[in-house]
This record gives C-alpha cells, sequence and structure tokens, in this order.
C-alpha cells in the first residue's frame, strides 16, 4: 500500500473507530461535570465568551476543566480552568492571586450553570446543581484561553489570554448572549438567580480575588525570547 494511501485512512470513520477500540482514554473518561458559563477577557471587557467546562475534581480543593466553545462534536477546545476553594486561594502569594478571579456573582446571578441534557426537565437540573452552587459560590478560578474565537474563529494564533469573570451586574455579557444560551439549553438566567437566593447563603469574597476592580488594569502575557539552556 502506498503511503498516500495510508494517510488516507487516517481521518476516516473507520480509523476513528479502531482508534476507540484500541486506546485508553481515562482522564477524558474522568470528566463528570458540564458547566456553562461566560468568559471576558482580562484587557478587555467588552469581549464576551460562552464557555462548556467539562470538569474532573481531580480533590476536594482542585478541580480542573477543559473548556469547549460549546457541546457539539466538532466544538473547539479553547482553553482550561482550574478551580480551588478559598482555603487554596487564601494560601497562594499575593503575586499569583492577580491571575485568579471569584466565582460568588457568576454562581448568585445564574450566570454559571450546570448544563444537562435535553430531556432533564428546568426543575430537575435546578434541584441537581444545587450541591454545586453551593460548592462554587466559595471558589476561585484561573482561566488561560488558547484560542481566541471572536478574532481568529479558524485557528488558535497568538499568545493565550486570561480570562475573567464578572463580579456585579452591568459588566456584561450582553443580553442577548444570555437569552441564547437560555433558549439552547431549556433553562433562564433570571428565574435561576431567584431560585438560589433561596438556598446560598450570604459569602463575601476573600482579598485578591478580582484585582482589576482595585487597579482597573488587566493581565496580558507577552512573548519574551530568551537564550537557551
Amino acid at each position: 500500500m502506498q503511503p498516500e494511501t495510508k494517510q488516507a485512512a487516517y481521518h476516516s470513520t473507520a480509523y476513528h473507530a479502531a482508534g476507540t477500540a484500541m486506546m485508553s482514554f481515562e482522564p477524558i473518561n474522568a470528566i463528570h461535570q458540564h458547566l456553562c458559563a461566560f468568559h471576558v477577557y482580562s484587557q478587555d471587557r467588552s469581549r464576551h465568551v460562552e464557555a462548556h467546562h467539562y470538569c474532573q475534581h481531580l480533590s476536594p480543593d482542585l478541580h480542573q476543566c477543559i473548556i469547549y466553545d460549546s457541546d457539539k462534536a466538532d466544538a473547539r477546545l479553547i482553553g482550561i480552568e482550574y478551580i480551588v476553594t478559598e482555603k487554596v486561594f487564601t494560601s497562594l502569594p499575593q503575586e499569583e492571586k492577580k491571575y485568579w478571579h471569584s466565582h460568588k456573582y457568576e454562581v448568585e446571578s445564574g450566570l454559571l450553570q450546570i448544563a444537562t441534557k435535553s430531556l432533564v426537565p428546568a426543575l430537575a437540573t435546578d434541584v441537581a446543581e444545587q450541591p454545586a452552587m453551593l460548592e462554587l459560590q466559595k471558589t476561585y478560578g484561573k482561566t488561560i484561553h488558547t484560542w481566541a474565537i471572536d478574532t481568529s474563529p479558524e485557528l488558535p494564533l497568538g499568545p493565550p489570554q486570561l480570562m475573567m469573570a464578572y463580579t456585579a451586574d452591568g459588566q456584561g455579557p450582553p443580553e442577548a448572549l444570555i437569552k441564547a444560551r437560555d433558549a439552547q439549553w431549556g433553562q433562564d438566567t433570571t428565574v435561576k438567580r431567584q431560585t438560589r437566593t433561596g438556598y446560598l447563603p450570604p459569602y463575601q469574597k476573600a482579598d485578591g480575588a478580582d484585582e482589576w476592580e482595585k487597579t482597573g488594569r488587566g493581565v496580558i502575557f507577552t512573548v519574551e525570547e530568551v537564550a537557551l539552556q
């Protein structure tokens, strides 16, 4: 068989099926949670991205999530997020904390949601997500997007981007973006906000998170060429 013929099999359904049968996907199979939220660029609060988090809990204090732009089979892998408890966050060096954001507002506003299958009623989702929201309300995230799909939809170009969350009403995302997400998932962010006031306790976020609120400045990653070691 010619090399070109062999190579042509690489993108075939049969080759993909053989790979699924022969290989282990244990890290991927350990994912057990799908969260949907919106991210905003650290340095540009006018750019909003719908983010689908597929998460694994490495420990009670640390979650790791891979982020896609949708839940479709051809979704683009756009970033990662690490989620830690307040105990871990408060132990971080002050210089490290500038990369982290709180989840308090995302949870209390209803913007952060568990994404369930289409046949699951909204009421059942509201009940199922209560333990998660009680936990996530007091957590902190470090989110890096490697694909700026809003400016480079075809390829992941340029340096990675630090992403942040929202901390108050009026910061975004646009209402149309929220309504489109809710319509797709059969959810209602406004109703979720009202529902969560009934079971979420008051919580004051830890010092050091969301530093941009105090400084009015974002964080970007710049590329620097250095001598090889």
